[in-house]
């Protein structure tokens, strides 16, 4: 008896090699490709949709003091310990964003390109790849005019890449960037401003500009929030929609996990520190307050979220989970 059914679950055992392939038989090829850089949600009646444009690097460790020159290697070397990837420097993703209010495709911000930073330059790309074509932006919302956020406008200083497109920019940054005057006062230098004028020289005669002074209605439904400091012309844009409402800030924080939990630290690389750190204090009091949806060219992908308050004077960023749309 023992004899049968040892030949008789050998007899199973070969006739289950028979039919079941090998898993090395059912291997796939690695795919090779990555998520095209879009993300999408909806505000009310506006749908919005994140752009992904790339990152820039952190300088090394010797960029962060230069890049905060209040901190102490002590207290960043605690505050990294709350990011994923920070070994080296300070590492920022570049983005931007299209509201589609379902009269007009606004694109807030437009990315880089590789000429500049060499891992920037996706913004077309994605948009694209999001279901719309440059030809359809109606209008280009400029939190200033840093190449990282205005060069994706034209890398070549002669094509419109947006060719329907009008530019909307604070006259204040308008002014800086285009004034030899203020040269001296640019902290990167004349790189920076040579590609941020690169950047918007095509659309001469398609500029309008807005002040400072107070909260302007720049498109129907769409505020800018002045923000000086970082450039002087500096803003935010925030819109509401059916009680909603969202706000996109442009270099409030170019780290989200360091600065919004030392707010007060300057910035090496703001035109005018004291009135970034009070720029930044404001808006993060607002948002918090408000808790609203929040997105900006340098916060985590893929780039919405909300302000929370974490202790005396300090704020948290917290991430809105891919799910949720």
């Amino acid at each position: 008896m023992i004899e049968r059914r040892s030949l008789f679950a050998a007899a199973a055992t070969a006739a289950l090699g028979a039919t079941i392939p090998s898993t090395t038989q059912a291997a796939a090829p690695m795919a090779g490709t990555r998520n095209p850089g879009f993300h999408r949600t909806t505000v009310g009646d506006v749908e919005v949709t994140a752009l992904l444009d790339g990152a820039m690097g952190g300088g090394g460790e010797a960029g962060i003091p230069r890049f905060l020159p209040d901190s102490t290697p002590e207290e960043v070397r605690a505050l990294r310990e709350r990011a994923w990837f920070m070994e080296n420097g300070l590492h920022q993703p570049v983005g931007a964003y299209v509201l589609n209010t379902g009269r007009q495709l606004i694109m807030v911000d437009c990315g880089g390109h590789s000429s500049f930073i060499p891992t920037t330059g996706n913004t077309l790309n994605a948009l694209r790849a999001s279901g719309y074509r440059p030809e359809q932006v109606d209008a280009v919302l400029l939190t200033h005019i840093h190449p990282e956020h205005a060069l994706g406008l034209s890398y070549d200083g002669a094509t419109r890449n947006f060719p329907n497109a009008e530019v909307v920019v604070s006259d204040t940054d308008l002014a800086f960037w285009t004034d030899p005057a203020q040269e001296s006062r640019v902290p990167q230098g004349q790189r920076f401003i040579e590609a941020g004028r690169r950047a918007i020289r095509p659309y001469d005669g398609r500029i309008r500009t807005f002040g400072m002074a107070r909260e302007v209605e720049v498109l129907p439904g769409v505020f800018s929030v002045p923000a000086p400091g970082h450039t002087p012309g500096h803003v935010s844009f925030r819109f509401t929609s059916q009680n909603q409402s969202m706000l996109i800030w442009g270099d409030i924080a170019h780290q989200t996990v360091i600065q919004l939990a030392r707010p007060r630290w300057r910035v090496g690389v703001d035109v005018d520190q004291a009135m970034g750190v009070e720029s930044r204090v404001r808006h993060l009091e607002m948002l918090a307050n408000e808790r609203i949806l929040v997105g900006g060219v340098h916060v985590p992908w893929p780039g919405f979220g909300r302000v929370i308050r974490d202790g005396e004077g300090s704020f948290a960023w917290v991430q809105r989970p891919f799910q949720f749309g």
